[in-house]
């Protein structure tokens, strides 16, 4: 591998992979429903109308994991309270602190619903980046792919393997599993026994690359999915390159 740039690549999913946003809506709307003690279970994006798609959608790319879907689903269903930037989603993950966990455990218990009532329907709520699959497909062949996810790896190996990449779990690192992708990238150098710039990482949300890129590694903002101005902004600010397009040559 002495001719390749990096011998491993790190993948985020929801954002950088695929548009997890239907999906995401589907299910953080079944577990607001559960939450507020509601019987009204929806299967799939038809249920839904324009007003709650465009509400939903400009706030998807603030969240970093399961639990703060509870921020949105709270937000949108509140006549008086707004997030216009991350700074305002930052104040609400505070202030609701408290109820974050417990609706993780619902929003994981509706996904799973899902899944279970028809997985291929599921699948298919994920909008895929197809050139990020194929460079996927051949980091995989190497044996160079990994992914730091705060999905669960169940949902993303079930995505993967529907469009033809089969990886081990050895190489995934779930929410069950970490709390930052700092934290998956250390446990990444440690496992595989290299160097921290022998790997890099890709993330859509800057939040999650401000750590690692603090610590030295070398992370890339992905610009192909819904990637907001704010973030892009952020990445030129902390220095950490926007990655417009994938292709192998860059891996």
């Amino acid at each position: 591998m002495n001719n390749k740039k990096y011998k491993y690549v790190v993948f985020d999913f929801d954002g950088v992979v695929c548009d997890s946003t239907n999906e995401c809506m589907v299910t953080s709307w079944n577990a607001w429903d559960r939450w507020n003690n509601g019987n009204q279970f929806r299967k799939n994006l038809n249920e839904f109308n324009q007003i709650e798609i465009d509400a939903f959608r400009p706030l998807r790319p603030y969240v970093r994991g399961a639990s703060e879907y509870y921020i949105i689903m709270r937000v949108i269903n509140s006549s008086n309270v707004y997030i216009n930037n991350q700074k305002d989603f930052e104040k609400f993950v505070i202030k609701w602190q408290a109820n974050l966990k417990p609706f993780q455990l619902l929003f994981f218990q509706e996904r799973k619903r899902l899944k279970k009532l028809d997985s291929i329907s599921w699948i298919e709520l994920h909008h895929i980046y197809s050139d990020v699959i194929r460079v996927m497909k051949n980091l995989d062949k190497e044996n160079r792919l990994l992914i730091a996810t705060l999905k669960d790896a169940d949902s993303v190996q079930l995505i993967l393997k529907h469009y033809g990449i089969d990886i081990n779990s050895n190489n995934i690192l779930d929410q069950s599993k970490i709390s930052s992708k700092l934290q998956a990238l250390n446990y990444f150098v440690s496992y595989k026994g290299i160097k921290k710039e022998e790997i890099c990482f890709l993330d859509d949300n800057v939040t999650h690359l401000t750590e690692p890129n603090n610590n030295n590694f070398i992370v890339y903002l992905t610009g192909w999915g819904s990637t907001i101005k704010e973030h892009r902004e952020q990445a030129i600010i902390q220095q950490i390159p926007i990655l417009e397009k994938i292709n192998d040559g860059v891996f």
